[in-house]
């Protein structure tokens, strides 16, 4: 029988990660403030944990999704925590998306318990999830990251294994802002487009074929065109991982211009009441700017 995995969050990204380890023959241990998402693991086979505390308790390796570093901290060290459970040799595999320091911060804190840490960060949407084909960047001790492959190999299609802990998120952050500098650039286009008295379905057929296409054109621009903002990936995450990107660049004296200008765009749609939409509802805020609606 293979070993059981805890699995606290499960959202957007986390119930589709949990359901394919489930699918690969783990058994899932899983915990979620919202207890229908609960139910739906039990009812796939899984168990329903009441607390962080009893999935630490009952898994030696856990994998945390929850949505920042405030809510791992919770999770970890609050009231009903997994502090108190932890033993020598567990492991918690962190796929939020945080700053490289927080993970680092975490590590050393949770040492004490003779547990240790493998930054995890995933990347493929919600879509990626659910299919068991998401891209994964792991940072950490090489020998951790061995142990834990099969159960990465369950949920992910590419895995990489980036050496020292954070390193995983150093990459995750790098790819957030190709993520939201090119989530808005393909809004900004489309919308220019339209203005200009183009077709928006013949600019979504023709660019895809044409050298300014790309993996977010084709996935966010047929939504900004149909207006479909049903969430799958909140707008607001993007607001702080860019958060996250400008402390990692700052950090090392790296300027940012696109990245800076992008974060106050995705800020302006949050405060305009976009934030909790899907992250392709940046193009209200170009349209407010604009004075023109797709």
């Amino acid at each position: 029988m293979k070993e059981p995995v805890g699995f606290i969050g499960l959202g957007n990204m986390g119930l589709g990660m949990a359901k394919n380890l489930l699918k690969g023959g783990f058994p899932v241990i899983g915990f979620d403030v919202r207890r229908e998402t609960l139910e739906e693991i039990r009812g796939l086979g899984g168990q329903a944990a009441g607390s962080p505390f009893e999935v630490a308790q009952k898994a030696r390796i856990s994998i945390l999704v929850v949505l920042n570093f405030d809510q791992i901290e919770e999770v970890v060290f609050g009231k009903q925590g997994m502090k108190e459970g932890l033993r020598a040799g567990d492991i918690l595999i962190v796929s939020s998306t945080i700053a490289p320091s927080q993970i680092r911060n975490l590590g050393q804190r949770i040492e004490p318990y003779g547990a240790q840490v493998l930054d995890a960060p995933i990347s493929g949407g919600k879509e990626g999830a659910e299919a068991g084909t998401l891209s994964i960047m792991v940072g950490g001790q090489k020998e951790n990251y061995e142990r834990c492959l099969p159960i990465l190999q369950a949920m992910g299609k590419n895995i990489y294994y980036l050496g020292a802990l954070g390193n995983g998120l150093s990459l995750k952050l790098v790819n957030n802002l190709l993520v939201a500098v090119n989530n808005l650039a393909v809004a900004e286009a489309v919308s220019l487009g339209a203005q200009a008295g183009l077709d928006p379905k013949l600019i979504l057929e023709v660019i895809p074929k044409s050298a300014g296409d790309s993996w977010m054109f084709r996935n966010r621009a047929y939504r900004m065109v149909d207006r479909d903002f049903a969430c799958r990936g909140e707008l607001d995450i993007l607001v702080k991982d860019l958060g996250y990107v400008l402390e990692m660049a700052k950090s090392i004296k790296q300027p940012l211009v696109l990245s800076s200008l992008a974060r106050e765009i995705y800020q302006m749609a949050s405060n305009l009441g976009y934030g909790k939409e899907d992250d392709s509802a940046v193009v209200k805020a170009v349209e407010t700017m604009a004075g023109f609606k797709i």
